[in-house]
């Protein structure tokens, strides 16, 4: 079975509040992602201080400020190429959302697009990004699970394809398919202007109107022409 390495590296938030919450990030993976998206089940582990993850495990990395400008959370992967979920403990306090709709958020889109470089064709030929929690992206879109509140997702339905037909998100917050709520965002691929970004009325009047600088997202509108090779912020031989 996959298992998920939960590492808590952050000083702002203490190891039994994170172990609390990951009976219901298991929950949501193994029940509702996988029955949406038939995603593997997996078990979530918290890697206590001095100990070590299996070396096939897939981890989330709780930290305490973000490694690129406004970013809340994120998914990458790890220097030995396995996914890797990193969420930003003083960052979204900062911010004033839920951390576990953080990281349950990166969960989600993780479990689903594990090597970053999923997308999905509507009935018209454009591709938009697979990223399932983006478009919901809103505390006010979540759901409780054990009294942890769980970041809602799209279904593939909301990529409208051929025999769509069932609700386009979890929790039937959208109605149509490509609807971004209040606070989210999507992106799709134009031919013409490469990777465009569609965002929500609340979300053009915060930061998430532009991509981090560094985020997938700025990446993909960017080009990877203009990349760099850089060093991880953060790796397992930190601890």
């Amino acid at each position: 079975m996959l298992q998920i390495a939960v590492i808590n590296e952050s000083t702002a938030e203490q190891d039994a509040a994170i172990s609390h919450m990951l009976k219901a990030f298991q929950t949501q993976w193994n029940r509702d992602l996988s029955k949406v998206w038939n995603t593997p089940q997996a078990e979530f582990k918290f890697i206590a201080k001095g100990e070590r993850p299996r070396p096939d495990a897939w981890w989330l990395v709780f930290l305490d400020n973000s490694d690129q400008a406004d970013a809340l959370a994120y998914h990458d992967l790890t220097s030995t190429g396995l996914p890797l979920s990193k969420v930003f403990v003083k960052t979204i306090a900062e911010d004033g959302a839920s951390l576990s709709v953080g990281a349950t958020h990166e969960l989600c889109e993780m479990a689903v697009d594990p090597w970053l470089n999923s997308a999905s064709q509507d009935p018209h030929g454009v591709f938009w990004a697979t990223e399932i929690c983006d478009p919901v992206v809103d505390d006010q879109y979540g759901y409780q699970i054990d009294g942890v509140l769980v970041s809602d997702f799209v279904t593939p339905d909301w990529f409208a394809h051929q025999f769509s037909h069932r609700s386009v998100d979890l929790k039937e917050h959208a109605m149509k398919a490509f609807e971004v709520l209040s606070g989210g965002y999507a992106q799709y691929f134009d031919t013409h202007q490469g990777w465009v970004q569609v965002t929500g009325s609340k979300a053009q009047h915060s930061a998430r109107a532009r991509p981090p600088v560094g985020s997938r997202r700025e990446r993909r509108m960017r080009g990877s022409r203009t990349f760099q090779r850089s060093e991880p912020a953060w790796s397992l031989r930190d601890r």
